[in-house]
This record gives structure tokens, C-alpha cells and sequence, in this order.
């Protein structure tokens, strides 16, 4: 975590500072920035990516940098600037902000102790993944909080300042769950949203689509009422396929026939009308594995369907050739012991001109690092993963030979959270009709208003 700031020493830098963000992501809220100068014989034991570590411990480690740094600052970018100059930019202001006053604070140290202030000032960045231009060398590092101890301590400071921001302001807007949330968009916030409306620390340009349509955003229903409606729409004939027959979920379909050649398979809103499809009469069903069968073995009325306990997520890519911009979108199922099922949309846009040449599959990778990230925040230590694009899992699990900065940076982003919990890939077949593959699409290309 030492050796980029070593090797930088070693090439004559003095004064080099690490800088992180925290809060690109909420639907309300300023995001954050943190600028940490350490000690050289700076050597304190736990200092990760933030995001890893517990809240208990970040706000230990926070005081302990801010008390043993050289200098620290911390820059905010509030909602209204969001706004106004959009995310991207924000991030930048606000880490101006906090490079300006670490800067500001190291010339005081040495007002302080009798030395020319211009003796002192930073001389070199190392920065978490965006590059900068504030004057002085700058080294743009992909998930950098994991590689440099600096940009570490800067995420610890940045995140627990912002963290306990968000506690402070939900008692003066009470019923968004803020000082749990901390602005992300989970369902109680969106209840918050539908329930009281926006407040003036929303962030309006994140709020586009919501305030098209308030029933849009994360919302928690039953498992049961909503795959009632579905299966009352819908069930699946497979004509040719690993195994024929009506199945009254989509995942069960897409068993048989992914990968099976020419799989032949419809959906039909009635069961009957599915039945002649496959050349069966009512007293010649076939067997279904989504359904009850009947004493002949046949498929009776479709069956409810509840997803196994567990924590899925299904993410997907877009990328936009006027801007070079990519996006992200995910879509996070958590289904406890008695089949109800929570569930969060999440999106978010990049820029990054060298990863965007990877186009659509830089989108879809950032929605697998996203998930993961929400996990991480939330507590959660087991996820499967969907994904359409095959090298999503194959580079995570060491198949694909990672040969470019998004996948190196990826890889070892996949290694590094599979310390603390449990990640499974599993690849799934574009735009063949899976409901939360769909929705994750469109999710994606939302972000960039396609």
C-alpha cells in the first residue's frame, strides 16, 4: 500500500497527497472529497478501501489520520452544484476544494514553525482513478483506496465525514431513513420520495425519471402478489430444448434452452393456447417444472412462484458514441426465508476514455464492481451476479487473461472483495426475455438518456 508513495520519495517528491470521494452515487446529498498528506513513518494497521471496512472502525482509523497526517482536507460539491455542472464535475470541485485545503493547512504548519511557507506545499497526487489538473504531477490510479495507502486514508476520511453529514440531516428530514441510507435510493428513501415529496437536498438531475413517474424506483412488494400477476400473464412452451414441456417461470425456460441448438420456445398468456402450441390436449400435459402436476403427470394451473432466499443481482452495459460515455445498470433482488423479495435499480454514468473503448462491456463490468459495492455498503456477503457478457465472470474468476486497465483493475477489485464475502457469476442469454435482465438495460440506458 506504501510502494507507490516510496518510489515517488525515492524519485525526490516530498509532500505527496492522496485523494478519494465518497457519494457519486446518492439521490441526495453533497458528494465528498478528502485530500491526506501522510508521514512518511506513517505505519497504522487497517488502512483499506473504505468501503470494506466496518463503520466502527472507519471512524477509528478517520481520527487517527486526520490526527497523525501531515495535513488533511476535506472538499464538499453540494447538491445544487450537482445540478448544475453534473456529477462528474462536482467530484472534481469538491476534491479541488480538499486539495486546496491540505495545501492550505501544510503552509500554515509551516508559518507555524518559522519556515518560508513555499517551502512547503504538495508536489504530487495520486488520485483514485480520475485525473486531475491542479497544478502539480498527478498519478490516476484504478481503485486506487486499494493500492495506495494515501488514497486510502483519503477515502476513510472523505466517507465518515460524509457518513455522519447524512445522520446529522435526517432529523431535519425526517422519513427518508438518511441516517441509514445515506442518500442512496433504497426502498425506504423511495417510500420517503413518493410518501413527502423531494427536499432541497435532493439531487434533481438524479430525480428525472421519478418525477416523470413517482411508481418508478425501488419499491419493496411481495414476492407472491407480484408473481401472481406475472404468471396470470404468461407461461413458457419449450418445443425443442434440453427438456419439452410448459414451464410457468421464465428462469425455468431458460434452462432448457440456453445453449440447446435451434431451442424452439414461446410464451403465451394462456395456458391452453401454450398446450396446442407443443401438439398437447388437456388430457396429454406435459410435465412443468414451474407448476404442480396432476395425477397423470401433467402441468395444472400455473403455480405461484417465489424466488429461493438468497441475493441476486442482474446487471448490464450501454455506452454512448456522441459523448464516450458508458453506463451501468443494476438490478439487486433480496429474497429472505419466506419468499419476499426487496428489490434495488440502481445507475450510474462513467467517464473514462480508456476504459470506454471497451464500450458497452466497460458499462456491464462497472454494474458487477456497482453491485458488489452496494453489498458491501448494505451488509450483504452473498451474491449471484447475471450477466450477458461472458468475459464479466470469466475475468473475475481468473478464465480471461485481464489485458487492459479496466479488466486489470477489475480483477483484482473481484479478488479483493472475495475476502469478505461471497460473489458466484452466472452468465445469462441477452435480451431473451429474462424480466430483471431487461430491466437492468434499461436501467443502463437511462443513465444516458438513450
Amino acid at each position: 500500500m506504501k510502494a507507490h508513495e516510496d518510489e515517488l520519495r525515492q524519485q525526490g517528491y516530498r509532500y505527496i497527497a492522496g485523494i478519494d470521494e465518497v457519494g457519486r452515487g446518492p439521490l441526495a446529498g453533497p458528494v465528498y472529497a478528502a485530500c491526506v498528506l501522510l508521514p512518511p513513518d506513517f505505519d497504522v494497521l487497517g488502512i483499506y478501501d473504505s468501503k470494506k471496512i466496518s463503520a466502527k472502525k472507519r471512524e477509528e482509523l478517520s481520527d487517527i489520520i486526520k490526527e497523525k497526517a501531515v495535513a488533511y482536507g476535506i472538499g464538499i460539491a453540494d447538491n445544487n452544484e450537482i445540478d448544475e455542472i453534473n456529477i462528474l464535475e462536482a467530484t472534481k470541485l469538491a476534491m479541488r476544494r480538499a486539495f486546496e485545503e491540505c495545501n492550505k493547512k501544510l503552509a500554515t504548519e509551516t508559518s507555524n514553525s518559522n519556515s518560508s511557507s513555499n517551502e512547503r506545499s504538495i508536489d504530487y497526487l495520486l488520485v483514485d482513478a480520475l485525473k486531475l489538473d491542479f497544478g502539480v504531477p498527478c498519478e490516476a490510479i484504478v481503485k486506487g483506496d486499494e493500492k495506495s495507502l494515501s488514497i486510502a486514508a483519503a477515502s476513510i476520511v472523505a466517507k465518515v465525514a460524509r457518513d455522519k453529514y447524512m445522520e446529522e440531516i435526517d432529523a431535519d428530514y425526517p422519513g427518508y431513513d438518511f441516517a441509514s441510507n445515506k442518500g442512496y435510493g433504497t426502498a425506504a428513501h423511495y417510500e420517503g420520495l413518493r410518501n413527502k415529496g423531494i427536499t432541497p437536498i435532493h439531487r434533481r438531475s438524479f430525480l428525472k425519471k421519478f418525477e416523470e413517474n413517482p411508481n418508478t424506483g425501488h419499491s419493496k412488494t411481495s414476492t407472491t402478489d407480484a408473481k401472481e400477476q406475472t404468471l396470470a400473464k404468461k407461461v413458457y412452451a419449450v418445443k425443442k430444448g434440453k427438456t419439452t414441456g410448459i414451464f410457468m417461470t421464465w428462469e425455468d425456460c431458460k434452462a432448457q434452452v440456453d445453449g440447446f441448438p435451434g431451442a424452439e420456445y414461446k410464451s403465451f398468456a394462456d395456458p391452453q393456447d401454450a398446450m396446442a402450441y407443443l401438439g398437447l390436449s388437456a388430457g396429454n400435459k406435459t410435465g412443468s417444472k414451474g407448476g404442480a402436476k396432476n395425477k397423470d403427470g401433467g402441468a395444472s394451473a400455473p403455480a405461484e412462484e417465489v424466488l429461493p432466499p438468497g441475493n441476486r443481482a442482474y446487471v448490464d452495459g450501454s455506452y454512448d458514441i456522441s459523448s464516450n460515455r458508458f453506463s451501468c445498470g443494476v438490478v439487486i433482488i433480496e429474497t429472505d426465508a419466506n419468499g419476499v423479495s426487496e428489490t434495488t435499480e440502481l445507475k450510474a454514468v462513467f467517464e473514462d476514455d480508456v476504459a470506454a473503448l471497451q464500450r458497452n462491456v466497460a458499462g456491464e463490468v462497472m454494474g458487477a464492481k456497482t453491485a458488489i459495492d452496494y453489498c458491501l455498503e448494505n451488509g450483504i456477503d452473498d451474491i449471484e451476479i447475471y450477466h450477458d457478457y461472458e468475459g464479466v465472470g470469466k475475468w473475475a474468476d481468473g478464465l480471461w487473461k485481464a489485458n487492459n486497465p479496466l479488466t486489470q483493475g477489475y480483477k483484482q477489485f473481484i479478488a479483493d472483495a472475495r475476502r469478505v464475502m461471497s460473489i458466484r457469476f452466472i452468465k445469462v442469454k441477452a435480451h431473451a426475455g429474462n424480466k430483471y435482465n431487461e430491466m437492468a438495460d434499461k436501467l443502463a440506458k437511462q443513465a444516458l438518456d438513450l
